[in-house]
């Protein structure tokens, strides 16, 4: 492998190096608009799903295949099939030239160039749950994976001996018992303080970007708690500000195209003095390293003696009305009980506690927002849920005015409904997250179709990627009857009724991990979803304990937007294939026909577009207002219950 040890050495073969990349960058740039406004207007080929697509060619207003781009993927099923081979190697010479540079460099790096594309598991389901579940691994990511998180971020590990025992680690904290035992009342009291800063909001708790601050800061003060012990009283928190940096660094380290080092693999090879780019990610690297570090020095520094040395497990206090974790129950003091046992050093512990704030606080928060769009858009929703809850408040066997948990919600069936039916709508990765097969040989499947379609014979090659689009899954008609439609009742089994009498006769579960593919699939699975599945069940109740919602005026000054942009990727999409386009984009706007009335119908654009990443922070702060109910039992209960805890 080529080795630069300093900056005389390797200035030569640097600026070498410097004009190849120059040139192939321009010689894309230069082609590229051929692509778009040339080759293009010949069609790709349609209908053919034993072929590969060329990747290469799928330049999408002049950006080349967009991989997490959900629903453009969606639309390609429409005319390639639901399983679509992708490939993107280099289709010119001097583009292969440049790809036979990078393997002879770096030897070390393997990687294939297709990639498999899954819009639906309705056919061939069992065929694509095995292969989804073999796909364990990672391709290697130098910017992100090598330099920012210096391999030590669980989701960007690849499979292999430290990744089983990051995540074992990790899976051992996130456990129902532990969920029930420990953290459900850090969750339910973080969501008891949630309604109550979003009541004293008043008139701007619709108006502003307040609602959206109040539900992330309870979304990460829950994860806080369970991880350090901590909280985050105010959305203003400075802890909360610095991990909001942290994801930031994250997302631009992991975004396409950023980093030249991920396409041009040998300049690795070149020592930080000559890269910029390595000491931007160095400097990144050691700001999440000290912020990781303090976070578990402040918990670790909280244990006394004897608690921490004896190993042994805490219990959770028994003080009634006790709400709050204890250091020693806390998972950083967990891991690092244990982390002889796991074989972790010390920063293995720092980066794993972190890692529970980063697997879930906007994923979770970004799905309450989805609900409040439901709510606001669905009267039905809202009335039907706020029935069932107002029922369990009401009853004779319970303590008056007490606010409901966890056991209780086990009995609100159409609440469960409506937590599945928002996690349908917003997985945790709406485009999926591309994972690399673990097999040593190259698999072939044989995949049949009942619509006609000849038998397709799938070739996975070894270090594949496969891309399994939950956007499209979870919009398959097939499966999911009006998919674009927020439908709890699809969730609802005639056992199991919304408005039984007697709701201790029926129990539905809190942990939604399997209900639909929101978590993924297989070994990369998120570790984290029963604990989002029991966040997302208490605060939709208290929201709906508590509230009234309703779209302001703003929001269909907003859907019209939504709509623009939609005609827009219709117009890029029509380019693309001109002579399939109607077809298609008649299929994939089903929203419309999906919809009842007109506010069904706003609430199902704002919906998509939000899951979609278009509509922005901003805007969909403008389209929800949220009031205390007239009857505000609720909210009574909830500061009284705030008050006994010493709260308020």
């Amino acid at each position: 492998m080529l080795e630069v040890n300093g900056i005389y050495e390797g200035l030569p073969i640097l600026l070498a190096i410097f004009c190849i990349i120059i040139a192939n960058r321009y010689y894309i740039s230069f082609f590229e608009n051929f692509w778009a406004e040339g080759k293009h207007h010949a069609a790709l080929p349609v209908g053919e799903p034993t072929s590969q697509i060329p990747g290469n060619h799928l330049y999408y207003g002049r950006t080349k295949w967009p991989q997490y781009e959900a629903r453009f993927n969606l639309r390609l099923s429409y005319l390639y099939g639901p399983v679509i081979p992708i490939k993107l190697g280099p289709d010119t010479l001097f583009a292969k030239a440049v790809r036979w540079a990078n393997l002879g460099l770096c030897r070390d790096r393997k990687h294939s160039d297709t990639t498999i594309l899954i819009n639906s598991l309705t056919e061939n389901e069992t065929i694509l749950k095995k292969l989804l579940g073999s796909c364990a691994s990672r391709s290697p990511s130098i910017a992100a994976g090598k330099y920012l998180s210096r391999g030590r971020r669980i989701v960007l590990q690849p499979y292999g001996p430290d990744w089983t025992r990051h995540r074992r680690a990790f899976a051992s904290l996130l456990t129902k018992e532990k969920i029930n035992t420990r953290w459900a009342k850090a969750l339910r009291f973080e969501a008891m303080v949630m309604v109550d800063r979003i009541a004293d909001l008043g008139a701007e708790a619709g108006c502003s970007e307040n609602l959206l601050d109040e539900i992330s800061r309870f979304t990460a003060s829950s994860v806080l708690q369970i991880t350090y012990a901590r909280r985050a009283a105010t959305p203003q928190d400075l802890v909360l500000r610095d991990l909001e940096t942290v994801s930031q660094n994250i997302a631009s380290a992991f975004t396409p195209g950023k980093y030249w080092v991920e396409d041009f693999p040998f300049l690795d090879n070149f020592p930080s003095l000559i890269s910029p780019w390595k000491r931007k990610l160095n400097s990144d690297h050691h700001f999440e390293l000290n912020l990781f570090r303090d976070l578990l020095h402040a918990a670790e520094s909280n244990l006394t003696g004897d608690r921490y040395g004896s190993g042994e497990t805490i219990d959770p206090p028994s003080v009634a009305g006790g709400w709050d974790i204890t250091t020693g129950e806390c998972a950083a003091a967990e891991l690092l009980r244990n982390r002889e046992h796991l074989q972790l050093d010390r920063d293995d512990v720092a980066y794993l506690a972190a890692g529970i704030f980063e697997a879930g606080t906007e994923t979770t928060a970004m799905t309450i927002h989805t609900f409040l769009l439901a709510a606001a858009s669905t009267k039905t929703i809202v009335t039907r849920g706020q029935a069932e809850i107002d029922q369990l408040m009401n009853s004779k066997d319970r303590p008056n005015a007490s606010v409901p948990n966890f056991e209780e919600l086990q009995h609100l069936p159409y609440l469960a409904a409506i937590v599945k039916e928002t996690l349908r709508l917003t997985p945790a990765g709406t485009s999926g997250v591309g994972h690399t097969t673990t097999q040593a040989e190259p698999q072939t499947l044989d995949l049949g179709y009942e619509s006609g379609r000849e038998t397709m014979r799938l070739t996975v090659p070894t270090g594949a990627t496969v891309l399994a689009n939950i956007y499209g899954i979870h919009h398959n008609d097939a499966q999911f009857p009006e998919p674009w439609r927020f439908n709890p009742d699809r969730w609802l089994y005639p056992v199991c009724p919304s408005n039984t009498q007697n709701n201790k006769v029926h129990s539905v579960t809190l942990d939604h991990t399997h209900a639909s593919y929101a978590f993924g699939f297989g070994k990369r699975i998120c570790p984290g979803s029963s604990l989002a599945s029991y966040s997302l069940s208490i605060s939709i109740a208290m929201l709906l304990l508590c509230f009234d919602f309703e779209l302001t005026d703003k929001a269909r000054l907003h859907y019209m937007e939504m709509e623009r942009q939609q005609q827009e990727e219709h117009r890029k999409w029509d380019a693309l294939f001109p002579n399939s386009g109607i077809d298609t984009m008649l299929r994939g706007g089903s929203v419309h026909k999906d919809c009842g009335d007109e506010l069904d119908h706003i609430g199902s654009v704002l919906i998509d577009s939000h899951i979609a990443f278009k509509l922005s922070r901003r805007q969909l702060a403008d389209c929800v207002k949220l009031q205390p109910r007239k009857q505000d039992h609720g909210l009574r209960a909830v500061r009284d219950a705030l008050a006994v805890m010493q709260y308020i």
